[in-house]
């Protein structure tokens, strides 16, 4: 029993090292430039020990995401009942203003392989912690909303308008993120708002 718990402990470590490495060469390299090889040398294990914790580099930037919707999910489900349409857009596109503002390097591409999880998971008809945080808010503001689309289908629609704003400042960062975030609240405002 207690090799087994030394043992666990050690591939949890290996598993953290290899996570953070992969990171920072993401960081440095790009997520296509960089290679397995990179991301074992860095985390001083090797390329064996890579795969047996991650099957490929989309498996440690879905972690990545995944690990990001916890606490934004959590920030959201804390807001009040009954909280105005408007500062629920902004608190969402706020959550994801402030984790992915550090990250612009990995933006584009964690969105892509989030995207995908995102597809598998509506086949299996699963809902990832953020997606499920932002609907059930969209339903609780149902009557603040058009009643042109099921609340849910807005909360989709909003986050899609947030990736957006995401995506074109992380590829062409010459406007603040908080302004082109503003922009995708007042858009979809604009749009979703009941008259």
């Amino acid at each position: 029993m207690v090799t087994e718990t030394l043992r666990d402990r050690q591939r949890e470590e290996t598993r953290r090292r290899l996570f953070e490495a992969a990171l920072e060469v993401f960081r440095r390299d790009g997520f296509h430039g960089c290679r397995i090889d990179d991301i074992a040398r860095r985390a001083e294990v090797s390329r064996a020990a890579f795969y047996f914790h991650f099957p490929s580099k989309d498996d440690v930037l879905l972690e990545f995401a995944v690990r990001s919707e916890g606490p934004m999910a959590q920030a959201i489900d804390a807001l009040p009942k009954g909280i105005a349409l408007p500062v629920l857009l902004r608190e969402v596109a706020g959550q994801w203003t402030r984790f992915w503002k550090d990250e612009p390097k990995l933006i584009v591409d964690t969105m892509a392989v989030q995207l995908r999880a995102e597809a598998s998971r509506a086949r299996e008809n699963r809902v990832g912690l953020l997606r499920a945080a932002v609907a059930r808010r969209f339903v609780d503001a149902a009557d603040q909303l058009a009643p042109t689309l099921a609340p849910e289908a807005l909360a989709d629609f909003f986050q899609m308008t947030c990736l957006a704003a995401l995506t074109r400042w992380a590829t062409t960062p010459t406007v603040p993120l908080e302004l082109l975030m503003e922009g995708a609240v007042q858009l979809f405002l604009s749009g979703a708002k009941r008259s």
